[in-house]
């Protein structure tokens, strides 16, 4: 489908089938003849629950991305109430790695691969950028060797990513605050299954590692649900290995990045956000690019 504003919109791409589920993905963009640069947006559901990718047509969301020079492609995974961790990472992967494949041959720039998202989608992002070891994601944190991992594990090829912006997203799901609660049944102890034994392995600060692309970190110095310490536990963690990593605060912002916690996610803060994003984007995916 063609946009008023010149952008292609391409719908309901399927990308992978797992367990039973169809995942899709869609893609806005200029549809150049030359590769563009790729900006992947994981969907910021509820607690990793029931979401809709369409929300990445929000004007700051893919829109704002493509008008930067961006190939924006909003992308579908399994959630909590389908199956447990890791395979809302796994999907993730999946779709980085099909768009390197490219069987469609889409505007693909393969080696300039960003990923953002918020909330549940900014600690799927923030994993992703990270490329976990599939035995540490799967193995139960503190069991005997040989204890059997959760499902299959596998590694998609090419599913690096070059740049990570996470915006609210929780970085140790083994700390409470908010709305993160581990010592009852909430969002957190869905998404491993009921299992706490495994947010160990969930945890973003748990992979840190020294190779880790540039990551942008924004968060509400005021979010009831996921709290600012968060945020702060996955710079320094970044920082203190060596990897560029940038923490933008917006004061007195909640959860949906303003000062009233009730109002609509929408809003000047979100379009600014935006725009600290494809700045970042820039930077990361462009400035090398002939």
């Amino acid at each position: 489908m063609d946009l008023a504003s010149g952008l292609t919109c391409l719908l309901d791409i399927p990308y992978a089938r797992r367990g039973g589920v169809q995942l899709c993905l869609d893609v806005l963009g200029t549809m150049p003849s030359q590769p563009l640069p790729v900006v992947v947006r994981v969907d910021g559901c509820p607690g990793w629950g029931p979401g809709d990718r369409r929300a990445a047509m929000l004007p700051f969301v893919g829109p704002a991305m493509a008008r930067a020079g961006f190939l924006a492609v909003a992308i579908s995974v399994r959630d909590s109430g389908q199956t447990a961790f890791p395979a809302q990472l796994q999907d993730v992967q999946a779709a980085v790695s099909w768009l390197r494949r490219n069987p469609l041959g889409l505007p693909v720039d393969v080696n300039h691969i960003g990923i953002w998202g918020h909330s549940a989608g900014g600690h799927l992002a923030a994993l992703a950028g990270l490329n976990p070891d599939p035995e540490q994601l799967c193995a139960p944190a503190n069991h005997p060797a040989g204890t059997e991992m959760v499902g299959p594990c596998p590694k998609s090829a090419g599913a690096e990513v070059q740049a990570v912006v996470t915006i609210g997203g929780p970085s140790d799901l083994m700390r409470g605050g908010g709305e993160m609660r581990i010592d009852q049944p909430s969002p957190v102890t869905a998404l491993v299954g009921g299992d706490t034994s495994r947010l160990r392995a969930a945890s973003p600060v748990v992979h840190v590692n020294a190779g880790a692309p540039p990551y942008l970190i924004i968060h509400g110095t005021a979010d009831e649900t996921v709290p600012y310490e968060q945020a702060e536990l996955l710079h320094g963690a970044l920082r203190a290995v060596g990897a560029d990593s940038r923490l933008v605060p917006i004061a007195r912002g909640h959860h949906n990045l303003l000062d009233d916690p009730d109002a609509p996610y929408d809003g000047q803060v979100w379009y600014d956000v935006a725009d600290e994003a494809a700045r970042f984007f820039q930077r990361q995916l462009m400035s090398d690019r002939p």
